[in-house]
């Protein structure tokens, strides 16, 4: 507390012609009433004469003055002789004044307040003063000498006092008038003060300050209080209330409103950047955005939208992938959903400048009113239907490059950010840059992994009498790059080599790996012919896996199918411990093909590996997919394949075209962590007969054993290490 010079009336709260000196103040805490919080006036016209600053004070009528005010609860006065100061210059007398003070919990504090007395020849008295004697000449202190003595207390405090009677007036007894903040509002029983506390405060504070005074309790609250002439310009204050007993033992409150911005802000930015902290450990870019937008809504904003600058820095450039992904937005309760966005949305001239400058922009309308022409017609439509009061656009940086750009919105009328709070949440949204680097590091290699992965994948072929439809679709997560593939191979005699797989992993190795299985399986399905048995093609590509190191482990379906007039066409396969195939009868049930496959290849040496035979008619399909198909979380393998199954055969009684059916599996599950592939094959009609074996029947002498033509044109006859189905 800083002293100040004389005062006449103009600075004691409006009481003309009264003259007074700064008033000595200190706080005496504690069982043993030690002196904290004194201000010079106290410490120079005390000094050593009671108890230095810091210490406690020592046994004495002082301390048995402390003591009965805190037992009492009412105001205790001792009178202190003249003394030397330090500097040896006289020191006149002193009444102290003890106010007890309230806290919900511990011993009381005690205000004590050092009043000059005239210097007369009474005698040194250290006894404390009668009631009614306050100052030494037998004047009592009735209210408006107390009121005086607050006033005189109080012109030393830099901030603004006020008191509130039992009747509920309130006073302003002092401080400084400051051109920032006039008019400022005090915490009355008229409760139209509150029009002046920020919307998103009154509640808060209505209710801290009714419990307060209800208990008589101290307060202290920080709030968002409006100053000066603009209605939307707010400032931070903190307000404390302290409860004294008068002499008619009623009570009232002495309180100071002092300038919190500084504090709030120092304060808020540590809270909110270490629940940011959560942002260095996101899995992925969508787990970043939902952290960011928890820190956000509703302390900072009401609402938040996230989005990525995609390619160059034009309006298009800002184009969402679809509908604005949930973990990207969040709303304060209450306010509308944002509508699905489609690929040609932007936000507008006002995003254009926040690209180009790469500084954040700031918008203010009235409530319900944002400007027609900055903004898109999306979200000027929506700003309408939230009541928006304001719109920020803010960019997020990476090494100095907009990655990415945050729309907030203040809405329901509620005032527009201030500098302070746009400070924040610029450093709020520098927190996604850790994440957001790492994330695009990622997905550029993931990118790679893709076109890698993606340059394997060749385009099926057209069939006479059969469809072939697939689909690859890439896991969610910027990290993740599996090793899925599918094949379809055209063979002689217009048959056809259908594989796919998945080799262990998911990164740039899976994917380099994934590329050479899919490469020597292609190749040993050519090189073998239609008639070999798919069981003994994957042996010989296991032992050229293992042999080149190639993998660790992959799962894999191989299966070949042959035109069989008269029966449609006939398949063999072999699952090497990849999930079942489907077969949809046109006109049946959804089965599965076969229930326990053979071990993976890359494994130990087991059973040999065998092959299923069926017939597919016309309108029957068969389905090969990937794991990521059945990925559902806290089930079984057994009960996650069920449920395909059931969903499959659903969309199968619907008869839908192949394509569509393959569509619509793979979106059940779009937003899966790991990649999906299928590959179907539908009979569509008689296939033709196939040519007859070139003369010297060359393939026939590199192959396995194979049906004959009789068991093509009937029932197979499986060999004893085929099944048949």
């Amino acid at each position: 507390m800083s002293e100040e010079p004389e005062a006449r009336g103009e600075g004691t709260g409006g009481l003309p012609g009264l003259r007074h000196v700064l008033t000595g103040i200190a706080l005496a805490e504690g069982d043993t009433y030690t002196l904290t919080d004194t201000n010079d006036a106290f410490t120079e016209r005390v000094g050593p004469r009671i108890a230095p600053p810091g210490d406690p004070v020592p046994p004495g009528p002082l301390r048995t003055a402390l003591h009965r005010a805190r037992r009492t609860g009412r105001m205790e006065r001792v009178r202190l002789p003249a003394g030397t100061r330090d500097t040896g210059h006289p020191h006149g007398p002193l009444v102290l004044l003890c106010l007890p003070l309230r806290r919900p919990h511990g011993p009381a504090p005690l205000l004590l307040l050092a009043e000059p007395l005239p210097d007369t020849e009474a005698p040194p008295d250290t006894a404390a003063l009668p009631d009614t004697e306050a100052d030494g000449t037998g004047h009592p202190l009735d209210d408006d000498a107390l009121l005086l003595r607050y006033q005189a207390l109080l012109s030393a405090v830099p901030q603004v006092v006020w008191t509130r009677g039992p009747d509920g007036r309130v006073t302003r007894l002092s401080g400084t008038e400051d051109p920032a903040r006039p008019g400022l509002p005090l915490p009355g029983n008229d409760e139209e003060w509150l029009d002046a506390v920020h919307p998103k405060d009154r509640e808060r504070f209505t209710r801290d300050w009714r419990e307060a005074t209800a208990a008589g309790t101290h307060l202290t609250c920080v709030v968002r209080v409006r100053v000066g002439d603009d209605p939307r310009a707010y400032r931070h204050l903190r307000i404390t209330a302290v409860p004294v007993e008068r002499v008619d033992r009623q009570l009232e409150w002495v309180g100071t409103v002092a300038d919190a911005e500084g504090e709030w802000f120092t304060s808020t930015r540590e809270r909110l950047l270490a629940r940011m902290a959560e942002v260095s450990t996101a899995r992925d870019l969508s787990e970043a955005f939902r952290t960011t937008a928890a820190v956000i809504v509703p302390d900072l904003a009401d609402s938040i939208a996230v989005f990525e600058v995609q390619g160059a820095t034009t309006r298009s450039a800002l184009a969402a992938r679809s509908a604005a992904p949930a973990e990207r937005v969040a709303f304060a309760p209450g306010l509308p959903p944002l509508p699905p966005l489609g690929d040609g949305f932007a936000l507008g001239r006002m995003a254009e400048d926040v690209l180009r400058d790469r500084e954040p922009r700031l918008l203010t309308f009235p409530a319900g009113a944002p400007p027609e022409d900055k903004i898109s017609p999306i979200s000027l439509a929506w700003l309408r239907e939230a009541e928006a009061t304001s719109l920020a656009l803010l960019p997020v940086l990476v090494d100095g490059r907009v990655v990415a750009v945050a729309s907030v919105a203040n809405c329901r009328g509620n005032p527009p950010p201030g500098a302070p709070e746009l400070r924040l949440l610029q450093d709020v949204l520098q927190g996604l840059s850790r994440p957001l680097r790492r994330t695009l590091e990622l997905q550029r290699a993931r990118d790679t992994a893709l076109v890698l992965q993606r340059s394997f994948l060749t385009a099926v072929p057209d069939l006479a009498g059969a469809e072939i439809q697939a689909r690859y679709v890439p896991a969610n997560a910027a990290a993740e790059v599996g090793g899925d593939w599918y094949d379809a191979t055209p063979l002689p005699k217009g048959a056809v080599a259908l594989s796919i797989g998945d080799v262990a992993g998911h990164d740039l190795d899976a994917a380099t790996a994934m590329g050479s299985v899919n490469s020597m399986l292609r190749g040993l399905a050519w090189d073998a012919g239609p008639h070999a048995d798919p069981a003994r093609t994957l042996d010989r590509l296991d032992g050229m896996v293992q042999g080149l190191g190639t993998a660790s482990l992959v799962t894999t379906v191989h299966a070949l199918l042959c035109p069989a007039p008269g029966r449609g066409w006939h398949v063999r396969l072999a699952n090497a411990g990849h999930p079942p195939p489907l077969l949809l009868r046109a006109a049946g049930p959804v089965d599965c093909v076969g229930t326990e496959p053979d071990p993976p290849l890359c494994v130990p040496s087991g059973p040999a590996r065998t092959s299923t035979d069926l017939f597919l008619a016309q309108g029957d399909t068969l389905l090969l997919y990937t794991d990521g198909l059945v990925e559902i979380p806290e089930t079984s393998i057994t009960d996650r394949i069920a449920h395909l199954r059931r969903r499959v055969e659903t969309l199968h009684r619907d008869g839908l075209p192949l394509e569509a059916l393959v569509r619509d599996v793979v979106a059940h599950v779009r937003a899966g962590k790991d990649d999906i592939a299928v590959v179907a094959f539908r009979a569509t009609g008689r296939p033709e007969r196939p040519p007859p074996d070139p003369p010297d029947a060359a393939d026939t002498a590199r192959q396995a054993p194979a049906p004959s033509a009789t068991a093509l044109s009937g029932p197979p006859a499986p060999p004893a290490r085929h099944r048949a189905t």
